[in-house]
Order: C-alpha cells, then sequence, then structure tokens
C-alpha cells in the first residue's frame, strides 16, 4: 500500500513538472541575457539587497508564478524605455539591450494567455442605466448615499477595483426594495378624513405675483411661470392620493367694466416643484368665477395627489407677463389717457434724461413701484417729454416690450400698481377636506403600466403560478442578458409559491420576487463565464463599451440567433452604436477619465481668473466635440495631436486663445457662447489635446501650474509610459532650493539628487514644455511674480531637443505610434475592464502599426479593437 501511495505521487510529481516545468527551479535563463543582467543590473537588484524588493540574481524564472510574470514585464519594459539602468550607471548597448528584450518576449508570449478579466460588477453609471432600461423608469435616481466607484488603472469599470463592499450590498437591496414597492405596493390603508383651514397669512408671496392689503390676498397679473402669477398654501400637501373637497373664500376688488366675472385657476402641484415651474405643467382642477365685491366661497370636489398642493392663478388678469406685445398696448393706451401717468415712469426710468438712464434691474418690483408713485406725487412732475412722439416715449416702450423690462423688473413694479389700485382679485381663505377615499394617483397608473410591461401580459384569470412564470420568462433573459434554463424560472417562481402559501398577497409575492431578481449576481455582475466570450457576453461587452447599459433589443436578437459572433454583423452594430453626438456615454466617460477632464468640477479657479460653471462647460464641451469629430469623420490619429479644426465657443476663443480670426468680428457676435467649429492652422500651439483650456486645468491646481502634474499627465495619458513611484525618502521639496525664483530653477534644486534624476529627466522636459500655458490654458511669455521669461525647452528621452509646445507636437507626429498605441491601449482597457497583459499589449500594437501603414483613421482603429482576440476574451 506504501509503495502504491509512493508510485501515485511519483506520478503526479511527474505530470506536474512535465505541464509546468520544474516547480523549483523553473526554466533557465540562457547565457546572453544572464550576463547582461549580472553586468549592469544584479548590483541594485541583488538577492541580499534588492533594491525596490526587486531581485535579479536569478539563474532560472518559474513563469507559472503571476509575480514573476509582472516583474519581467517591468524588467523588459523600464529596459526598452531607457529608464533603466540608472543613467548615471553603465548602459548596455543597443545590441545587448536587444538580446534581453527578445529572450523576455520570447518567454512571455509562451507563458501568457489572452484574458482574466477578474469578476465585474455595474459600476454606479452602469448600474443606474441597467435599471432604468430594466423597469422602463428612464428619470430613475439612486438613493442618496450610493456608493460611487475607485478609479483602477484610469479607469472606474475595472473589474480588479470594482469590489463588492457591505455598503454596495446594503444600496442594492435598498434600490431593490425602492423599485418593488413602486411595481407591487401593498394595498393602502384606510385614512381618517382631515379638514385644514388656510387664512390669508398661510398664502405663499412669490415674487410680484401676490400681495397682502387690507387683510386679503391679491393677485395682479398672469404668466407663464408660477412665480409671477400664482400663490399656493404654506403648509399643505397631501398625504395620500385621494378625493378632497376643495373650499375657496373670494373677492373682486376695484372690478372695471368688462372685468367680471374674475376667474380663478385652480390647479394641482408637486409641493417639489421650482418656483420656476411653468403653470402648463400642472394640472387643471377648476375654473372658479368671482362677480362681487363681496366674499364669495366656492367649493368643489377633486382628485389630490401624494405630494400635490393646489396652486391659485388669475386666469383672465389685465396684464400679462410674457406677452409683451399686449404690454406695449396697454402701455400706450395708458400713457395716451394719462400724461401725468407717462411723466412719473419717465422720471424713474431716466432720472437724468434719455442719456442717463438707470440701471433697469434696480427697478424691480416694489423698489420700482415707489420710484414710480413718488413722480406722481411731485407736483414739479417734468411733464416736457410727456408725449407719445417723444424720444424718452419711444425708448420706454422699447424697454417695456423686452424681457427685461416688461416681463421681468418694470413689469413686476406695474403689478404694484395694481395691488394697490385694482382691478385685482382677492383671496380670503380655502379650505381643504379629505380624502374621502382613497385613489390612484397618474404615477401609480404609470407604475401599473410598467408592472404589466415587464410581466407582458394582464394578470386576469391566470393563477399567480402561472402569471409569475410568465413574468419572469419574459423579465429574466432581460435582466441576466442572455436565455435562462428552465430550472433558473423554476428557482425563482419558488420563492413567490412559497410565499403565496403561507396566505401572502399577489403583490406582497411578485415583490418578494422581483427584490431577488434585482439582487441577483446575474444582473450585478457582467459575463462570469470565462475563456471567449459567447454571443451574449459579445452584445454585453459592446453595448456597454459604447452605452454603459445592457444591449438593446438588436443586439439581444442578434445574440439569441447566433449572429453576433459574425465578423461582419459585428461590424455592423459597432457602427450602428458608434457615437453620433456628444452626450453619448462613450464619448463623455472614456474622455472624462482618460484625459481627467471629469475633474474639472472640483477644481476651483482662482478668482483671478474669472473662470466659473459657464467657463468649465465650455472647456469641457471643447474636448467632447473635438473627441466626437475624430470618431464620426474618422480622422486619422495624428489629428489628435495636430488638427486643421477646434471647436470652442467665440467668447472663450477671443478672451482664451486669442483667435486671430476674431479679429475682423463684432462684439455681439465675440461674446456669443455657443460652441461652433473653426478651422485652424497646422502648427500652431493651439489646437488637438495639448492646446485645450481643459487639459491645462486638470493639470494645474486653479492657482498655478505644476510642471511635474503636467509631465507626469503627459507620460501617462499621451505616451502612455507609467514613472515609478518616488522613493519614500523624497520630500516634496528640498529645503536646499535658496536663491531658485522660477519653477524650472526650484525643481532642478531638488531633482540634484540621483534618485529623484533618473525619473524627472522623463518627466520635467514634458511639464516645462507646457509652461506657457497659464492654469485656465492662456498663454503667457513669463513665470507670474518673476519678470523672468518662461523657459519651455528641454530634451526628451530619446534625446531630442524642444523648445515649445509646437516642438513637442512635432515630435509626437514624427512618432505617432506612440500616441496611437497609448490610446488604443486606453480604449481596450475601458472596454475589457482589465489592464492588458502582455501577450494582448503585442495585439494592439499590432492592429495600432496596420491602421497607421494603411492611413486608416480613428473609427476604424475602434472597430479592429473590437474585431480583436483581446476585446473577444474574457
Amino acid at each position: 500500500m506504501m509503495k502504491a501511495a509512493t508510485a501515485i505521487a511519483a506520478l503526479m510529481l511527474f505530470v506536474t513538472v512535465n505541464a509546468q516545468g520544474n516547480p523549483l527551479s523553473g526554466s533557465r535563463i540562457p547565457e546572453a541575457p544572464r550576463a547582461i543582467l549580472e553586468n549592469y543590473c544584479v548590483d541594485c537588484h541583488d538577492e541580499n539587497s534588492p533594491k525596490a524588493d526587486i531581485n535579479l540574481d536569478v539563474s532560472s524564472v518559474k513563469w507559472s508564478d503571476r509575480q514573476n510574470i509582472k516583474l519581467w514585464e517591468k524588467v523588459l519594459y523600464n529596459s526598452e524605455h531607457g529608464i533603466m539602468p540608472p543613467a548615471k550607471k553603465d548602459q548596455p548597448t543597443r545590441e545587448e539591450r536587444k538580446i534581453l528584450a527578445q529572450w523576455i518576449d520570447s518567454e512571455l508570449t509562451k507563458h501568457i494567455k489572452i484574458g482574466g478579466t477578474s469578476p465585474r460588477r455595474l459600476n454606479q453609471a452602469e448600474y443606474l442605466k441597467t435599471i432604468r432600461e430594466l423597469v422602463y423608469m428612464r428619470d430613475y435616481q439612486l438613493p442618496p448615499g450610493f456608493p460611487g466607484d475607485s478609479e483602477t488603472h484610469g479607469f472606474d469599470n475595472i473589474g480588479e477595483g470594482l469590489v463588492m463592499s457591505p455598503t454596495h450590498l446594503a444600496s442594492y437591496l435598498k434600490v431593490a426594495s425602492e423599485i418593488a414597492d413602486l411595481l407591487y405596493p401593498q394595498p393602502r390603508k384606510s385614512v381618517p378624513s382631515k379638514i385644514q383651514k388656510g387664512e390669508v397669512k398661510d398664502f405663499v408671496l412669490s415674487f410680484s405675483a401676490s400681495a397682502i392689503k387690507d387683510g386679503k390676498l391679491r393677485l395682479a397679473s398672469k404668466a407663464r411661470d408660477i412665480m409671477r402669477s400664482c400663490t399656493w398654501p404654506q403648509q399643505h400637501q397631501a398625504k395620500v392620493s385621494g378625493v378632497y373637497k376643495i373650499t375657496v373664500d373670494g373677492s373682486c376688488f376695484k372690478p372695471r367694466d368688462g372685468d367680471l366675472p374674475m376667474i380663478l385657476e385652480v390647479r394641482a402641484r408637486q409641493v417639489s416643484a421650482s418656483e420656476r415651474s411653468v403653470i402648463s405643467n400642472f394640472r387643471f382642477l377648476k375654473d372658479l368665477e368671482f362677480s362681487s365685491e363681496t366674499r364669495q366661497s366656492h367649493s368643489f370636489e377633486t382628485e389630490l395627489y401624494k405630494g400635490e398642493t393646489l396652486s391659485f392663478r388669475w386666469k383672465n388678469a389685465e396684464f400679462d407677463h410674457n406677452d409683451l406685445k399686449a404690454t406695449v398696448k396697454l402701455m400706450t393706451e395708458w400713457f395716451k389717457r394719462d400724461k401725468r401717468w407717462l411723466a412719473a415712469w419717465q422720471q424713474a426710468v431716466f432720472p437724468g434724461g434719455l442719456k442717463k438712464r438707470a440701471q433697469i434691474s434696480t427697478l424691480r418690483g416694489l423698489t420700482g413701484w415707489i420710484a414710480i408713485n413718488k413722480a406722481l406725487k411731485d407736483p414739479k412732475l417734468d411733464m416736457s417729454e410727456a408725449t407719445l412722439d417723444s424720444a424718452e416715449t419711444k425708448e420706454l416702450l422699447r424697454i417695456l416690450g423686452t424681457v427685461g423690462g416688461g416681463t421681468h423688473n418694470l413689469g413686476d413694479a406695474l403689478c404694484h400698481y395694481y395691488f394697490n389700485h385694482g382691478p385685482s382679485l382677492e383671496l380670503h381663505g380655502y379650505t381643504i377636506e379629505g380624502p374621502s377615499k382613497l385613489v390612484d394617483s397618474d404615477i401609480d397608473k404609470q407604475h401599473q403600466k410598467i408592472a404589466k410591461q415587464i410581466a407582458g401580459i394582464e394578470k386576469g384569470d391566470l393563477s399567480n403560478e402561472e402569471y409569475a412564470r410568465k413574468m419572469l420568462e419574459r423579465f429574466l433573459p432581460r435582466a441576466f442578458r442572455r436565455p435562462v434554463y428552465k430550472k433558473t424560472i423554476e428557482a425563482y417562481l419558488a420563492i413567490a409559491t412559497e410565499h403565496w402559501q403561507q396566505g401572502h398577497t399577489l403583490n406582497e409575492g411578485m415583490h418578494l420576487l422581483f427584490r431577488n431578481i434585482l439582487i441577483s449576481p446575474q444582473l450585478l455582475y457582467r459575463s462570469l463565464r470565462s475563456g471567449k466570450l459567447d454571443d451574449h457576453d459579445l452584445g454585453v461587452r459592446l453595448s456597454y463599451f459604447f452605452t454603459q447599459g445592457p444591449p438593446d433589443g438588436q443586439l439581444a436578437g442578434l445574440a439569441n440567433a447566433g449572429k453576433l459572433s459574425n465578423d461582419k454583423e459585428l461590424k455592423n452594430q459597432a457602427m450602428r452604436l458608434m457615437p453620433t453626438r456628444r452626450e453619448h456615454p462613450l464619448v463623455r466617460s472614456f474622455t472624462g477619465q482618460w484625459l481627467d477632464t471629469r475633474a474639472l468640477k472640483s477644481i476651483m479657479p482662482d478668482p483671478k481668473f474669472k473662470f466659473a460653471d459657464r467657463e468649465i462647460n465650455i472647456a469641457t464641451a471643447e474636448v467632447e466635440l473635438f473627441f466626437l469629430e475624430m470618431i464620426k469623420e474618422n480622422r486619422p490619429i495624428r489629428d489628435f495631436i495636430d488638427p486643421d479644426f477646434t471647436y470652442t465657443a467665440p467668447y472663450f476663443a477671443d478672451r482664451i486663445y486669442k483667435m486671430e480670426q476674431l479679429a475682423t468680428w463684432d462684439e455681439r457676435k465675440k461674446r456669443s457662447t455657443r460652441i461652433q467649429r473653426f478651422e485652424i492652422p497646422r502648427g500652431s500651439r493651439y489646437g488637438g489635446l495639448l492646446g485645450q483650456s481643459a487639459i491645462m486645468m486638470t493639470t494645474a491646481n486653479g492657482v498655478d501650474t505644476q510642471p511635474v502634474l503636467r509631465g507626469v499627465w503627459v507620460l501617462e495619458n499621451i505616451l502612455g509610459m507609467s514613472p515609478p513611484e518616488p522613493p519614500e525618502d523624497v520630500p516634496a521639496l528640498t529645503p536646499d532650493t535658496r536663491g531658485t525664483t522660477t519653477p524650472r530653477e526650484m525643481l532642478a534644486a531638488h531633482t540634484k539628487k540621483r534618485s529623484c534624476s533618473n525619473c524627472h529627466r522623463h518627466i520635467d522636459p514634458l511639464g516645462f514644455v507646457l509652461e506657457n500655458f497659464d492654469p485656465v490654458g492662456r498663454w503667457r511669455e513669463q513665470w507670474p511674480g518673476t519678470g523672468k521669461e518662461i523657459d519651455a525647452s528641454g530634451i526628451l528621452p530619446d534625446g531630442t531637443k524642444i523648445r515649445d509646445v509646437v516642438d513637442l507636437k512635432r515630435w509626437l507626429i514624427q512618432n505617432e505610434k506612440i500616441f496611437a498605441t497609448n490610446l488604443a491601449e486606453k480604449l481596450m482597457v475601458y472596454a475589457t475592464g482589465r489592464d492588458l497583459n502582455y501577450v494582448e499589449e503585442k495585439e494592439v500594437q499590432s492592429i495600432v502599426k496596420n491602421n497607421l501603414a494603411k492611413g486608416e483613421g480613428f473609427r476604424d482603429l475602434i472597430l479592429d479593437l473590437i474585431a480583436s482576440e483581446t476585446f473577444q476574451t474574457k
């Protein structure tokens, strides 16, 4: 028996050794690369004192060890990019670097397989869009406190970084419960009827819509928005949807002939609605007619829904804030009848004559009325210009015909005339009694329709089990983004069936069932199967790459038919999903993370730059529209660096970029903030990624520029090189920087130390070459506060000397493969949710080489990446 066990153990060892190589010693390093390592590397990286915990003093490599794979990838990268050995150490010859690279390349290629994305839950944006699509609620918002996602390898959709925390689990449960509550609500409990009485003091006073006079609330005008035309109860809000009895007490104040009856329009509005909401957005309830100057009461029954209150508007008021032509006509007739009235308005608006007009905004509402009324009472009021054909009258009528005049400022002042002199519609109070019975709100009815849409059928005479089974057959494939087995349907059905057997209602069982589906790993995670993606997982990857959402009906149909893996069909679908507008998820999400522009919202530029939300929005739009055109027009990759076009607003182009073609524009056109496409000359300092305001902002701190930050940004996002972490013992600035005045001098003093200089010789030239751009992207010639000319020159790692950003762009065009490869790898990382391994990087490099050789464009590159083995493998 012992011998048999020993034989089996020996056999297992033999199989293991022959399958993986000797588990103890690994594959021996050939003599030539071994000699190179001994001559140039092991001084710092031996077994006894491995610098940075890297030991290269080995004779063999166990390639089955993932850590060894990463180590030798790093060795190859540092050798090829000249990062190691350090500059002051002996350097290998070009031939020696080539020998080392060929050996490492052959071993990595032999031992690394394509694929390996970690289990990848939906990130916050993907989850939100998935839920919205799944339950047909396009406006659904995640609850406050829903956790965000951390960035890994530059993006927030990488499997490695998408851990499932307890906070995530709790949030998913909360969302599942919220949605189940909406679709399968519990039976309503009866609510006792209550009476709420409101007095004049209980009405809201909003802008010039109303005023309290003589113990009544007076309405003076009408408008489209509620803040200039309505009042509503301050404290009332319907707690449940039901039928309520409404009583309103009102009267007429100084009506003119033809004013009667005065019509009070009653509508239902959400308490949460903005005061800038338009009245027509709210549900009409009743028109009430008042025709007496004594108090009248009107009562009616109506439905009020949960969260609603009442709004009141004088429907047939004489003055309409939004009808500017009617306002001019009204005031013209008024001025014709009453010259003193005209002179008072002229005095308020033109206190120093036509050439010394008052600031119209200072005459808004009560302030304006006080000025007009003061003039009316002035016995010495100047009547000399009080004619309809005077220049002052014509200018006054022109102002009254504008939004700033007739609609807002002076219109608000006019309302106070009506408050004091009539005609006005007066409100004395209100009573709301109910509910007398409960009803479904419009939102309730909408959710009932959604529940039916999800199930695909009416409940009708079907049993609970039959109804639930049909819902599951329709809903589960959408939720799990692939067909489901019958046993899966039966397992979920059993959850609801057991609940019903315990005496629970249909909705209670469906509520429990739906919650379980929405917290399933099949919904929360993407493509859990390893290896080559099948049609369904391929559709999922394609859809989330482009839209951050689940496959639509067309993609799902092709996947079900097994046609999506066909190269031609896959390309057709990719073309269909390509961005066509700036708001497209790929445009916004990819550029925001690749270029770090989504951090702009958190940057607060120094007030001296006069850069607020408007400017930040323009800067962001420039990047997104530029990226969009690169795809839509299939432009060559080099146009990312040196294009002949740009997108910006004239206001921004004039203020930030000082674009020469605006020199002949009139001032009004220059002030436009509408984003436009401009043609620009190639080879200029602006244009392309390295000349855009958003890039300069995101690589600064809002106050001043940071050459190191900009240099690292260019290394990582343009060249695709990641500098190593700084040594732990290196401070932010060394003490010995005395006598330095410019950023270049301070950084030079800081980086004299050998441990600093090796990295900074790669970083600093790329940061200083952008120093002519200030923190918001404006060109400057001197370092602030020094009086010294900016020195933007530098030497690139390959020895190329550059003077300014134009030289850097020229070098990038000459070496466009570097940028193109970096961009392609970023796209692939974003698409697959994993950091690319060595073999995947080689495939991407081959795709880029082919794209450039054929003179193809950016859209072609995206299509080729989608067709690759790397994209189509988990």
